[in-house]
């Protein structure tokens, strides 16, 4: 019998390498690896070492090199990193070659939708990014105001609910999937059925990213618009903390009363503490304070409700090796207030008040640079409470009333389970595999019984970059719904065709679809004023989805220049619209309308150059017109314009940016049916008029990390547009729809402590 020693081969094996080592050397021959800045191999990199000769790293990062001989430099390079040259020097190399990710303001890296940061230049999606700084230029004080003067992107204000409905692509915000770091919120709200943007804390955010266009995909329900990922700020790798506070003080258009009561104010501290081994820590809490604008009203009332919102965060990080976790945890407290009439016995006053937390914990770990693994979970709790208190006026005694209706509690629990692999099997082709289990429930005063909706699901795409030309990406997922009748496969195809250097063309196919919620199933609301049914019935909407987009992009020469030009068509199925109950015309309630369509054409133009930076922009977007279809006669589609500016001065000799956003947004016409004297209803053209939006802010950095923002908002004085329609909203009809509370006066500061 003979017996084997482990620890004798594997001596022996190092040996032998190491010989084989020294001779490869001595014949001119060299092994190295490449990795990034934070020590991860980077998969097979390319080393040049003459005019036609290379190799290709392996999976490890590692090349070998048989011959150096009249070589005078290694050139290395790889997807997403700077290419670097080292020099050779009597035949002296390091063991290791560090490359840096390939970031520049014209090629800026993004993440959404991505295998993990990805250069935007490489990525097959159109992803739009609005970066930290924009957001500093902007000294907003909530995402409508970052994102007011964004192509393709309208709001709308809802004054008796406080909250702002979003647009995109010509569909509501309810097709719009909205994300804070990748996790899907839970709490749609309100009539419109959609996630309240200006719920999140804006001091947190440290990106925005806008894919436009299906993403069900990889997002599943909800993603039929496009998406909208919120990514939030990280402490810093290195050891150290950081110190941010921040104080902002703004009117109310002419209405404005110093540290409390009229105005806009914000008060803000976030720090972050990264300790010398693994652990990172973060904690935040902001308070926004709105006093209410009252423009035409007298008395008690306001035309824009008072809200006080408290935001709250805290976090906690682990980096070690090739593990990453973080878990966050955000709390958000709000309560709006609408002060009712003077009356000479009581007053009746009611507080909207919405609570929100929510636990996030995302991992990552490298299994090799082959194949990462990351898993996202999140659990949200989101509170909605109406009271109504009367108050009697001579004795100023406050209780609760007891009319039916006047109090209602409405919660909503979330929770998602998501892991998703991304597997590199060659230089030229990457999977990526998921898994995806969201659930939601909700019960309250205005929600029938129910169970609950259940959503379980795998996906898988991929990127398979066919030739230097050609990039493609294809992608199927399967879901089980327990509320509804999911789609058995949802496809897509994202394709990206370098025609030059310079010029990128993307071509796209989705299908999408949107889940009905809870509160379309399931909220009954009735009252003096509101009479609305859900539908347990409705269908989930459909979509068929084609965007193209050519990208001219020049950052050779001094002036970086970037020119997108795109357009896309959704054909919409299914669509979840309210309409006039059969049975009862006095009940509104929900209804599927077969047919359903958006299509526009968007032109983006960027040029940086020395110290300014401009971006302007055209779009063309038009609607389906519903009544089409029983009248020929009527146009199909209805376009609307819309034009926008970004311009960016660094003023050199004192150190200050001025900044104008700008936005016009042209008339949005439609059609309703009418009554005519003979009692038939017969269509109607209406129009909802366009309005110009400018901000200008001045931002002014000082020594030991002192910033100071100042300016105006809503500089043509906007308050209300008007609208030729006779059918008002759920909350208040009319010709007068709110856009803002005139123009606007603001001056904070900020400083910043870090070590």
């Amino acid at each position: 019998m003979f017996g084997f020693n482990l620890n004798k081969i594997s001596i022996l094996s190092i040996g032998i390498f190491m010989i084989a080592s020294f001779i490869a050397k001595a014949d001119g021959g060299f092994k190295g690896k490449v990795i990034d800045e934070n020590g991860r191999p980077i998969p097979f990199a390319t080393v040049r070492y003459g005019e036609t000769k290379g190799v290709i790293a392996n999976v490890e990062g590692v090349f070998d090199i048989s011959n150096l001989d009249a070589v005078g430099y290694l050139k290395i390079s790889a997807v997403g990193y700077e290419s670097r040259s080292f020099p050779v020097e009597d035949k002296v190399f390091p063991e290791v070659f560090v490359l840096k990710e390939a970031l520049n303001d014209l090629n800026e890296v993004v993440i959404t939708g991505n295998f993990g940061p990805q250069s935007a230049r490489n990525s097959t999606y159109m992803v739009r990014s609005i970066d930290k700084e924009r957001i500093q230029q902007r000294a907003a004080g909530n995402l409508q105001e970052v994102l007011n003067t964004e192509l393709g992107i309208r709001f709308s204000q809802d004054n008796a609910l406080g909250s702002s409905n979003l647009e995109m692509m010509g569909m509501s915000g309810q097709n719009v999937k909205i994300l804070i770091d990748g996790v899907p919120m839970v709490g749609r709200q309100g009539v419109n059925n959609e996630i309240n943007l200006n719920q999140i804390d804006i001091n947190q955010i440290e990106k925005i990213e806008i894919v436009e266009g299906p993403m069900a995909v990889i997002y599943g329900a909800d993603a039929l618009a496009g998406v909208i990922n919120i990514i939030t700020k990280n402490p810093s790798a290195k050891a150290g903390y950081t110190l941010l506070t921040r104080m902002q003080e703004e009117t109310a258009g002419n209405e404005y009363s110093p540290f409390h009561g009229a105005g806009n104010r914000i008060r803000s501290v976030q720090g972050t503490y990264t300790t010398e081994g693994p652990l990172s820590f973060g904690l935040g809490l902001t308070q926004n304070q709105f006093g209410g604008w009252k423009g035409p009203q007298t008395g008690r009332m306001f035309q824009w409700l008072p809200k006080d919102q408290w935001l709250a965060n805290a976090s906690v990080g682990f980096r070690k090796d090739k593990v990453e976790l973080d878990y966050h945890v955000d709390l958000m407290d709000e309560t709006i207030t609408s002060f009712g009439p003077e009356n000479r016995l009581e007053v009746i006053d009611r507080n909207f008040i919405t609570r929100r937390w929510m636990h996030r914990m995302n991992a990552r770990v490298d299994f090799g640079p082959a194949f990462q693994l990351s898993t996202q979970m999140a659990y949200t709790d989101f509170e909605r409470e109406t009271q109504t208190w009367v108050t009697n006026v001579r004795t100023n005694e406050q209780n609760l009333s007891r009319q039916e209706g006047s109090q209602a509690l409405v919660t909503h629990q979330g929770f998602t389970f998501r892991t998703i692999g991304n597997w590199l099997l060659s230089p030229n082709l990457t999977l990526m595999p998921g898994i995806d289990i969201n659930t939601e429930s909700g019960i309250g005063d205005r929600i029938n019984n129910n169970t609950g909706i259940q959503d379980y699901a795998a996906f898988l795409t991929g990127e398979w970059r066919v030739s230097s030309f050609l990039q493609v990406r294809p992608g199927l997922r399967t879901a089980y719904n327990s509320a509804y009748q999911a789609p058995p496969l949802i496809p897509s195809l994202n394709t990206k065709m370098v025609i030059s250097s310079k010029l990128d063309l993307r071509l796209a196919y989705a299908n999408g679809f949107r889940a009905p919620s809870i509160r379309e199933l399931y909220f009954d609301f009735f009252d003096a004023s509101h009479s609305i049914a859900g539908n347990p019935e409705l269908l989930p909407e459909r979509s068929d989805s084609f965007n193209a987009s050519l990208t001219f992009q020049d950052k050779e020469h001094s002036m970086g220049w970037k020119t997108v030009l795109s357009a896309f068509h959704n054909e919409v199925r299914d669509r979840i619209a309210f309409g006039m109950d059969p049975t009862d015309p006095r009940i509104t309630t929900l209804f599927n309308i077969n047919q359903y369509r958006t299509q526009g054409l968007m032109l983006n133009q960027s040029l940086r150059a020395n110290r300014w930076t401009l971006e302007a922009g055209a779009s063309y977007i038009g609607r389906f017109n519903l009544l089409s279809q029983e009248d020929q006669a009527l146009p199909g589609m209805l376009f609307s314009p819309e034009i926008n500016s970004n311009i960016t001065y660094k003023i050199p000799f004192i150190e200050t940016d001025i900044n104008l956003f700008y936005k016009w947004t042209g008339p949005l016409p439609g059609f309703e049916l009418a009554a005519e004297d003979s009692g038939e209803a017969v269509p109607r053209q209406i129009i909802l008029e366009g309005f110009h939006w400018m901000d200008l802010t001045l931002r002014k950095s000082f020594s030991m990390g002192i910033t100071l923002n100042g300016g105006a908002r809503n500089m043509f004085n906007i308050s209300d547009i008007m609208s030729s329609s006779t059918a008002g909203s759920a909350h208040g009809g009319g010709p007068a729809r709110p856009m803002g509370f005139g123009r606007s006066y603001f001056l904070g500061i900020t400083y910043q402590l870090s070590k």
